[in-house]
């Protein structure tokens, strides 16, 4: 039976198990940076009234959703103090969250604003 080739790694270079655990210490816990049972409840409580993907649905696709999202991201310090503002909650699937989403966010302030035009959402600016 084949086998997979050894992976290369430079000696004293960080494993990836390495890595991920100094990036999860720098990044702190779910709970530090917000999610914690009261946002449990309210995003249970959001996804009941919106249970689908609003990405998906401006694509023309009808998918579940399965996570709230923050349209803006609270994590970048212009839009500190959004994260229970409701109005840029959008309701979301893992895959365009993890992915549509995510590449939005690399495109910076101005294509975030054009996606909450796009969903009917006030925008931040």
């Amino acid at each position: 039976m084949p086998s997979m080739p050894r992976t290369f790694r430079p000696r004293g270079a960080p494993t990836r198990a390495e890595v991920n655990r100094d990036s999860d210490a720098r990044r702190g816990s779910a709970a530090s940076r917000g999610y914690d049972g009261k946002w449990s409840k309210a995003s249970a409580t959001f996804l009941s009234r919106n249970p689908l993907c609003a990405y998906c649905a401006l694509r023309g696709f009808v998918t579940p959703s399965s996570c709230t999202d923050h349209l803006y991201p609270h994590r970048w310090p212009i839009y500190a103090g959004v994260f229970w503002e409701t109005q840029w909650w959008v309701a979301s699937c893992k895959t365009c969250h993890d992915g549509f989403k995510q590449s939005v966010e690399r495109q910076g302030s101005a294509a975030l604003d054009a996606l909450a035009r796009r969903l009917g959402r006030p925008t931040f600016h």
